[in-house]
């Protein structure tokens, strides 16, 4: 990070490197823009499935079978992310589509939405896909290992237990895209005074920039909070969302960044756990996926000002953290259920079951070869 951070604070040589490293995409072919969000999610992908695969051996899985599981998921969790998005962020759905086209173009124009068109059915020219919230994408995930369970005849807990991490892998890598796209930051460095609409920082931008710096934070990290027009919801007001605004550039938290390290952190606490705890039962690690997950982000919304918000019985609350109550209370429930189970078996049981399904295939796939070969 300190060779990283030297090239982008360095003179006019690395300018050029500098500006393309804080830009939004990583090139431009006429008007289409390979974004690094996208391929900062792909790359996250790729890595959760060489995860995955290993984590899918010890349990008897093929590879192959991963991989099919990774190309039905993939699509079908952006769709749903994408609903979810739409349905807290205010994206024109089929309501609105309806009433502006009538109703089957409407529906068709809502559907395009859906998958990144926003402008008029029919009309192709811009293509986007602007917004997706994870915590559609994560029940998607859970359909998905249900429904490949019910037709391959696998454990769910032990599908689970494989995807969990490889869940924790592709979160982490993803964050990074908002650090291209300066989204999913908090609130300004040092807190800061409602004063009617506006939001007084209560630190000096030099004072906010050498906080930041003071936490360990790389500057080339810092040097991308700096960002202009920040807002935050303080409230409703006769039945409407309110916002205070930030006037001039501030430094704000790179929550972002908090998500992802502590999600890695709960990467290594599966890696631990699954070593050091021979009681430890299957489905477990899912569960305890669940609880972890849903205590960092119900945490991280706190300070977090880009926040989706739902309408609860007339107030708005963040559906990031009712969403993280909801894990956290069906990873305890899991975890309560799977302990006091005596059917259960152990995840140690089930990683010998894993191997000795996979010598099984292996002895199989060398007698066929030796078939092919007496032929």
């Amino acid at each position: 990070m300190n060779i990283l951070s030297s090239l982008l604070l360095s003179g006019s040589s690395n300018g050029w490197f500098s500006e393309w490293f804080y830009e939004s995409y990583f090139f431009k072919i006429g008007g289409f823009e390979v974004a690094k969000y996208a391929v900062c999610i792909l790359t996250g992908i790729i890595v959760a499935f060489f995860v995955c695969t290993n984590e899918g051996k010890k349990m008897g899985i093929r590879r192959d079978d991963i991989l099919t599981i990774l190309i039905i998921a993939v699509p079908a969790c952006i769709i749903l992310g994408r609903i979810g998005y739409m349905l807290t962020d205010g994206v024109p759905t089929f309501k609105t589509k309806i009433e502006q086209y009538g109703f089957f173009p409407g529906i068709f124009g809502g559907l395009m939405s859906i998958i990144g068109f926003e402008n008029a059915p029919g009309d192709w020219t811009n293509y986007g896909i602007s917004g997706i919230t994870i915590i559609a994408a994560i029940i998607g995930v859970a359909v998905v290992i249900v429904v490949a369970c019910a037709i391959k005849k696998w454990k769910i807990a032990n599908l689970a237990d494989m995807v969990a991490p490889g869940l924790l892998i592709g979160q982490a890598f993803g964050r990074w895209g908002n650090f291209f796209n300066r989204e999913a930051y908090g609130i300004v460095v040092g807190g800061w005074t409602l004063n009617g609409t506006e939001l007084i920082p209560n630190l000096t931008v030099d004072a906010q920039r050498a906080k930041l710096l003071s936490f360990g934070i790389p500057k080339f990290i810092v040097n991308n909070m700096l960002i202009d027009g920040g807002n935050y919801y303080y409230g409703l007001v006769d039945g409407v969302q309110r916002y205070g605004y930030v006037s001039g550039a501030q430094y704000y938290h790179p929550t972002f960044l908090y998500e992802s390290l502590l999600n890695l952190i709960g990467l290594g606490f599966y890696f631990i756990a699954r070593r050091l705890f021979p009681k430890l039962k299957s489905g477990m690690i899912a569960a305890g996926y669940l609880i972890w997950y849903g205590i960092v982000r119900f945490f991280i919304e706190i300070i977090r000002t880009d926040s989706l918000y739902i309408n609860f019985f007339g107030t708005p609350v963040k559906n990031a953290q009712v969403f993280s109550i909801v894990f956290i209370l069906v990873g305890i429930g899991l975890m309560l259920y799977l302990g006091l189970s005596k059917k259960q078996e152990l995840y140690k049981d089930a990683i010998k079951k894993g191997e000795k399904i996979q010598e099984e295939e292996l002895k199989n796939d060398k007698d066929e070869v030796v078939k092919i070969e007496d032929k």
